[in-house]
């Protein structure tokens, strides 16, 4: 009597349980960068110089999988070591790269976040060359797969990290349904053409991509119905910090203008030293009130 079931099951699952497997295991990479990153700053105590040793293991596994999906000649197999490449970039170049601490030997290994929104200029270049090198085959697939992958993960966190200062708070739940429901039926079309293909590589890279869809259709329906408090609780400290270096830049520029003056190498007007310091006294005034 179940013999029937089970045959229809297996009838739908089978073409369709590759993208899914990929998905879920994009997930539980998701699950173990998150929980593997607690020690840095979400921790009640964070562990000093953590990031001195999580950033290795982490370069390390992004490196050794995107050298294996350059050399690896079995193409599905290769887009699935540049998906896993990929996925563990992100952690690296997205996180902990521009992350800044409060204690330790290294206390920020970048100054540029590439999260802000302003990014949006380099990922519209990178959708286009990628889309370029993939039509000209230029690159291999297995790579071309790891660009799809870490940009896809980029544009995501381009919204996800800058929602809860650009949308207004009665329209967040209205665009999270809209998102959810848009991006819900990306995920079932992928399922369909993951279905209709006979294709290995291609059922592979639309298992990629359900990764992306799969986890947007959590966000629009969870977290981005409500202002995010991890962006108010670690964004804030962030953009203070970023403050505090900018001021420290400032000073040091005013302390540049009166020396080079002083010493002759460039005047008031060259270097509109006057109009400046003016302005800079002025705002000075205007903080003291």
């Amino acid at each position: 009597m179940l013999q029937p079931i089970r045959n229809f099951l297996g009838f739908i699952f089978k073409p369709i349980g590759r993208p899914i497997l990929i998905a879920l295991v994009g997930q539980f990479v998701f699950l173990f960068s998150v929980l593997t990153m607690i020690p840095l700053r979400m921790a009640a105590n964070p562990v000093v110089n953590y990031n001195l040793f999580y950033t290795p293991i982490m370069s390390l596994l992004f490196f050794g999988f995107f050298y294996r999906a350059c050399v690896e000649e079995i193409e599905s197999r290769g887009v699935i070591y540049g998906y896993l490449a990929a996925l563990f970039a992100w952690p690296v170049i997205g996180e902990v790269a521009s992350m800044p601490l409060d204690e330790g030997i290294v206390k920020q290994f970048s100054g540029i976040n590439i999260k802000l929104l302003g990014g949006y200029f380099y990922v519209i270049v990178g959708w286009v060359l990628l889309k370029i090198m993939w039509r000209t085959k230029a690159l291999k697939n297995s790579v071309c797969a790891f660009f799809l992958v870490f940009l896809c993960i980029w544009t995501f966190e381009l919204y996800m990290d800058n929602y809860s200062s650009k949308i207004p708070i009665d329209m967040m739940p209205a665009i999270g349904n809209w998102v959810a429901l848009v991006f819900g039926m990306v995920s079932l079309l992928i399922l369909i053409i993951a279905w209709r293909t006979d294709s290995v590589v291609k059922k592979t890279v639309m298992g990629t991509l359900l990764y992306i869809t799969f986890s947007i259709v959590i966000m629009g329906s969870g977290q981005w119905q409500t202002p995010s408090k991890f962006y108010v609780k670690y964004e804030g400290a962030h953009i203070g910090h970023e403050i505090q270096e900018l001021q420290k830049e400032q000073e040091y520029l005013q302390y540049l203008k009166k020396y080079m003056i002083e010493k002759g190498l460039a005047t008031e007007e060259e270097l509109g030293a006057k109009g400046h310091d003016e302005s800079h006294d002025e705002s000075e005034h205007t903080n003291k009130q």
